[in-house]
């Protein structure tokens, strides 16, 4: 089943468009209770090709249900109506999805997840930072309300008054784990020609050219020209991005990157959070997890440092895998398809998410009660 839900975000009245699918929610398979993965799909990819679907195939065979966002631009048949577009996605549009899904398809204590794949992971790492550390903050704003109210009984003060409270899980969204496949970490650098390989790199760009500014030519070459001349003329991926920040609603790549870039978020994430990369990705170069980050906040650290100092975040590094397939089979690689029947790639990288995710599972039905 496809639900549109139009988010109307200041200007872009009635122009962002996040379409998702849930997977046989209508059959008796699954119920409001029943675990919901938010998947947040590549460039260009969409309900229909995340890259490939066979993710979505066993977590279906496993009891959970799929809820994939479309970034805005990436909806197969459905242009722009406004000039606003992100790249690598809006952590705003995603909210506003988030909690249609939470009040209309889930239950008050339904187990949510959180997946991102390839420049999908950019708007799952920046939405984790934000919603977790709107959480944080929360939680130390209540502890100093409860400090006050008891200081206050104790000097006689409240009158019988009880300050009322909010859960954490209203102020910002909240997922009991989530994975990120082939991130590409600082997004200022990860698309340099250099790191994103050749001819990944001038194929992507030529994409991203035909994909975002030329077929939404109606709307983003009247709000700005330059803009628009310019990402029809960059030759990489890097400079693509950095000339089309307009459109996201930045001045400048500069600012763009300060608050865009994910990496900036890394460390306020307190969801628990598997991040797979391989050693051999010709686009995400694996030098990306160990390179040291310019920002100020990390004190010269490296992203791999960062990741180290968490306690609730891992990274697999794998020899094999390439940028997304991590095909496993030692002759041919398929398995049963559990949803259509027939047969259907089988990947590493699937594999080991749905364990995550039902390990996870587990655990927050274990302590749900406690």
């Amino acid at each position: 089943n496809n639900n549109n839900n139009n988010n109307n975000n200041n200007n872009d009245c009635a122009t962002a468009s996040s379409n998702f699918q849930h997977t046989a929610a209508n059959t008796t398979n699954f119920t409001r209770t029943s675990p919901i993965i938010f998947f947040q799909p590549g460039l260009r990819s969409h309900s229909q090709d995340l890259p490939g679907n066979m993710i979505v195939r066993r977590a279906y065979a496993e009891g959970f249900r799929s809820v994939v966002v479309n970034r805005r631009g990436h909806t197969p048949g459905r242009r722009l109506k406004a000039p606003r577009f992100n790249f690598f996605g809006d952590v705003e549009d995603f909210e506003q999805v988030y909690w249609y899904v939470k009040h209309e398809l889930a239950g008050p204590n339904t187990p949510l997840f959180l997946h991102g794949i390839s420049s999908g992971t950019a708007v799952t790492v920046s939405s984790l930072g934000k919603w977790d550390k709107r959480r944080s903050m929360h939680d130390q704003q209540e502890q100093q309300k409860d400090q006050q109210q008891t200081k206050n009984e104790h000097n006689n003060e409240n009158n019988g008054a009880t300050a009322a409270t909010t859960k954490a899980t209203d102020i910002a969204p909240t997922f009991v784990a989530s994975i990120s496949v082939t991130p590409g970490y600082d997004i200022s650098r990860a698309m340099n020609p250099q790191r994103f390989a050749f001819p990944y790199n001038d194929v992507l760009t030529y994409n991203a050219q035909e994909f975002f500014v030329i077929q939404n030519k109606h709307v983003l070459q009247p709000y700005h020209p330059t803009a628009y001349e310019a990402a029809l003329n960059a030759t990489t991926l890097e400079e693509f991005i950095n000339v089309v920040a307009p459109f996201a609603g930045y001045e400048t790549s500069q600012e763009y990157y300060k608050h865009e870039n994910p990496v900036t978020y890394m460390e306020y994430i307190t969801t628990p959070t598997l991040v797979l990369n391989s050693k051999d990705d010709p686009c995400c170069s694996i030098q990306n997890l160990y390179e040291t980050s310019p920002y100020e906040n990390h004190n010269g650290k490296t992203y791999d440092d960062i990741v180290r100092a968490s306690p609730n975040v891992i990274v697999a590094v794998t020899k094999t895998g390439s940028h997304c397939p991590f095909l496993d089979g030692k002759f041919i690689p398929f398995v049963k398809d559990p949803l259509h029947g027939g047969f259907m790639l089988n990947s590493w990288a699937d594999t080991v998410s749905i364990e995550y995710y039902k390990a996870a599972l587990q655990v927050y039905n274990d302590r749900r009660f406690l």
